[in-house]
């Protein structure tokens, strides 16, 4: 589940940007259900010419595993930063890009948005299109579970976690956003019954491991209430294992790192497996 801070500021990257991230479909969408705020910016340690040069060489690679490889690279050792995102049900949604500081749902957004678009220009239409439903900037329509991505009207993404698992797939009811008390565990946001699939720590042997590709993006499946999932990264397979690339909050790492998969998985209760379609520039 993403979290938010209504009253977290970033600084703007060069002054066109106001103009270009007001245009369709930020401001232009029909049914919008609130008007959102000021799109904020902060490309950190990056610059439009450099994400327009890496644009450029992901062109050149296959837009599944391959690119999704490349681009998350980019992004290795920025810190991790909680709470980045701005809107809540009393407070207007922002469209919010900062590269500065990632968490784990944000990196995955914004390396999803980055695989499908073409140029610079396109990244921050792309950002809204990952981040929310029907490119509708507001709280509501934000894209809040990890499971938001795979539901609903069919994408780039996919759910192949049971194809993967097979026998050893388990499958839980879940009631996201229902707390343990019978409230929300966010305001303005209705309670979703959805069954989620997930492979058990346990079952994720060896053989079950070799069905893993680069580029997967993965979720840690969360026993708790009311969620789908705690934590979520990227499988990275190199030549000396598979690996889990994600945007760490452990004390002495804090930032985006890759750890060895199978040790990590270890520790977790299960995992959920999406892969993309490896079709390039497709929005939802």
């Amino acid at each position: 589940m993403r979290k938010s801070n209504a009253t977290r500021q970033t600084r703007w990257v060069g002054p066109g940007w106001l103009g270009l991230l007001c245009l369709p479909p930020f401001c232009m969408v029909a049914a919008c259900t609130s008007v959102p705020a000021k799109p904020t910016l902060d490309l950190g340690r990056f610059s439009p010419q450099s994400l327009e040069e890496i644009l450029v060489r992901a062109r050149g690679l296959e837009p599944g595993g391959p690119r999704i490889e490349f681009l998350s690279r980019q992004f290795l050792d920025v810190p991790y930063g909680a709470e980045r995102l701005v809107g809540a049900a009393d407070t207007p949604e922002a469209l919010t890009i900062n590269l500065a500081a990632l968490d784990c749902y944000t990196y995955l957004d914004y390396v999803e948005a980055l695989r499908r678009s073409t140029t610079f220009d396109a990244f921050p239409g792309q950002v809204t299109a990952v981040r929310y439903r029907q490119g509708d900037v507001s709280w509501r329509n934000r894209r809040h579970f990890f499971s938001d991505w795979v539901t609903g009207n069919p994408g780039p993404v996919r759910d192949v976690t049971a194809r993967l698992g097979g026998a050893a797939t388990a499958y839980a009811g879940k009631e996201l956003n229902r707390a343990d008390d019978g409230g929300v565990l966010l305001e303005g946001i209705p309670v979703v019954e959805r069954t989620i699939a997930y492979i058990p720590a346990g079952r994720l042997d060896e053989p079950l491991t070799r069905r893993l590709a680069t580029g997967d993006y993965l979720g840690v499946y969360a026993q708790a209430a009311g969620l789908d999932v705690t934590h979520a990264g990227i499988a990275i397979r190199r030549e000396d294992g598979l690996y889990f690339r994600h945007a760490s909050t452990l004390r002495g790492q804090r930032r985006v790192v890759e750890v060895p998969l199978p040790d990590y998985c270890r520790k977790t209760p299960g995992m959920v497996v999406y892969r993309v379609r490896p079709t390039a520039g497709l929005r939802r």
